[in-house]
């Protein structure tokens, strides 16, 4: 009750691990035997798995937010970017330097050069 989001996600990770695990031992032979030999082992390894799974997710959002988000806004803004007449023009104004873009400008401030086909 005093949490809910880390209990929503812990019992994601969990059912996660339990799919997996139940994904991997039904393709084999062996490991339905194994299964069915040791289910105290089997279940104390998909909690285990589990639990690592939550202790780890803090590291996983980090991740998620702080590279691949990010990256996948680029990608999507880079795939969405149209490239019509009025673009190309602005561009050839801004290499010859009649016009300043906001990332001209940043680029100035940080002292890099625009690529001469940008």
């Amino acid at each position: 009750v005093m949490h809910p989001v880390q209990t929503v996600l812990g019992f994601t990770a969990l059912a996660f691990c339990f799919a997996f695990f139940v994904y991997l031992t039904n393709n084999q032979y062996k490991a339905q035997r194994f299964k069915r030999d040791h289910p105290v082992f089997c279940v104390a390894a998909v909690i285990a798995t589990g639990y690592f799974v939550v202790y780890m997710f803090g590291a996983v959002l980090v991740f998620m937010f702080g590279i691949a988000f990010p990256l996948l806004l680029i990608l999507i803004h880079a795939s969405l970017r149209l490239r019509n007449l009025k673009n190309k023009l602005a561009n050839k104004l801004e290499n010859v330097g009649l016009k300043r873009t906001p990332m001209g400008l940043i680029l100035d401030g940080l002292g890099q050069e625009q690529e001469a086909g940008s």
